[in-house]
């Protein structure tokens, strides 16, 4: 694997994760600062379960590239 091919997997794997930072913390801030009715306190629940989701899934991706980054190095 070229340094290439691994700066442009590590960008892959990057701006997911910030993406789903930016949209985890609006919709916290939209919850904590929003109405309290229903319909937004909804639409920020699933916004945090979106973020979270965006953070986890690229996350356990990130961490499976860097042990095989490690473990390719090693031979």
């Amino acid at each position: 694997m070229t340094e290439e091919n691994i700066k442009k997997s590590w960008r892959n794997l990057l701006i997911p994760i910030c993406i789903g930072i930016i949209i985890f913390l609006v919709a916290l801030y939209f919850n904590r600062f929003g109405s309290k009715r229903p319909t937004p306190q909804t639409i920020s629940l699933f916004g945090c379960v979106l973020g979270l989701i965006f953070i986890i899934f690229p996350g356990i991706r990130m961490i499976k590239f860097k042990t095989f980054l490690k473990q390719h190095n090693k031979h």
